[in-house]
């Protein structure tokens, strides 16, 4: 196996405004170059201001908080020392910008921010494992994918996840806005070349029976040896003292919300059998509560709900806390101005779709069916009438 990572020097950074994951990106890459004196600090409102001075504009593309033009116009404009060449890369084949992301960051060792979401968030990949080193004329096979993601906001999250769930979660589809990326792959990364191509050996996601949260918790378990997750930085806390594992939690995933019209790709809903539903294992400090006495996860393993089999490990900028399914439905009767035990058969499933709402798997959503009514309440219990798109690179 041949493994790059660079996030030692990648600081990670959560995105300030809702709609700032492309400025918290570009903080991230600017303050994360391989040597240290060239490394800059920039607020994320100055980047910000960068970007929109850089975006298209091209009517098509107005509707983008970070457009690929913004970013990669930013982080070149960002003072850079000579023979700095950042070049926005995009391709209708995700395995040819794979290798191409692949290759010059082995070379290079700078981060690459990279369109996730079908075009709805701004990652920093900063780093790989493959079975082969990605050289010209080679055809290395993805192993496994590390990033810093700018949510949650103002915290932050630190991601590792295996090649196949990286085609099945984050990179499942090319930009699905109108304009300019449609239908295209995106990263920032040095000049791309053109022929050779990385590849992914992808696996089912669904099944016909759950596990068990005992049994999720047991393929955690089995995923931080065999990975040798504790080994890693990031995740070294999985292995120490005093760590304790939370309650699993069961999350229904569904694709991206797709745009509404303004000439998006449209996409056939999934058949109800065709679900991928995944286990949260959250692991905290012991004894390490939030002020309302529950308990702070810090770092979660993802395992896939029929299988087993790992998907991801997240690293929280900061210790947060889950909603649990009572505080949700309190959250939807305060709104309703009725008693939580009214809610007693709502319709409650915890839900992962990439959107207005969060771009973060290891932060869904609850959904609430009431009556003819469907409400939705985020991690921090505010509450939704409907889900919307994300504003495409927000």
């Amino acid at each position: 196996m041949y493994t790059k990572d660079v996030s030692a020097n990648v600081p990670l950074y959560g995105q300030e405004m809702c709609f700032w994951c492309g400025a918290s990106s570009a903080q991230m890459s600017r303050n994360g170059y391989p040597n240290v004196a060239d490394r800059l600090f920039y607020t994320q409102l100055d980047l910000w201001n960068s970007i929109q001075v850089n975006n298209s504009t091209a009517p098509a593309d107005a509707g983008w908080a970070t457009d690929p033009h913004g970013l990669q116009g930013c982080l070149q404009s960002a003072a850079n020392p000579a023979g700095v060449h950042w070049a926005e890369f995009t391709d209708p084949s995700r395995d040819s910008l794979l290798f191409s992301t692949l290759y010059w960051m082995n070379r290079r060792e700078f981060p690459a921010p990279t369109l996730v979401n079908q075009g709805g968030h701004w990652v920093v990949i900063v780093g790989w494992t493959t079975d082969i080193e990605p050289l010209l004329g080679s055809n290395p096979v993805l192993q496994s994918i590390h990033y810093h993601d700018p949510e949650p906001h103002n915290v932050g999250s630190d991601t590792m996840m295996t090649a196949a769930q990286w085609y099945g979660g984050p990179w499942n589809g090319a930009v699905m806005y109108g304009g300019t990326w449609l239908n295209k792959y995106v990263a920032i990364v040095e000049p791309p070349i053109t022929k050779e191509r990385a590849h992914v050996k992808q696996v089912k996601r669904t099944g016909t029976r759950l596990l068990t949260p005992a049994q999720a918790l047991a393929a955690a378990r089995r995923s931080i040896e065999e990975y040798q997750l504790g080994r890693m930085p990031k995740y070294g806390l999985l292995v120490q003292k005093g760590v304790e594992a939370l309650t699993p939690l069961l999350v229904r995933e569904e694709p991206p919300i797709p745009p509404i019209g303004k000439g998006g790709r449209s996409r056939a809903p999934l058949r109800a059998t065709a679900i991928p539903h995944y286990y949260i294992v959250p692991f905290g400090v012991r004894d390490e509560r939030s002020e309302g006495g529950r308990p702070m996860a810090r770092i979660c393993v993802l395992v896939n709900a029929y299988t087993g089999a790992f998907e991801e490990v997240t690293a929280f900028g900061q210790p947060l806390k889950h909603l649990t399914e009572q505080e949700a439905l309190n959250v939807v009767a305060a709104a309703l101005k009725i008693a939580p035990a009214r809610l007693k058969q709502a319709d409650v499933t915890l839900m992962f779709q990439a959107g207005d709402i969060t771009h973060v798997r290891t932060y869904p959503f609850w959904r609430v069916k009431f009556g003819d009514r469907t409400m939705y309440v985020d991690q921090l219990g505010k509450l939704y009438g409907k889900l919307l798109p994300a504003i495409p690179g927000d």
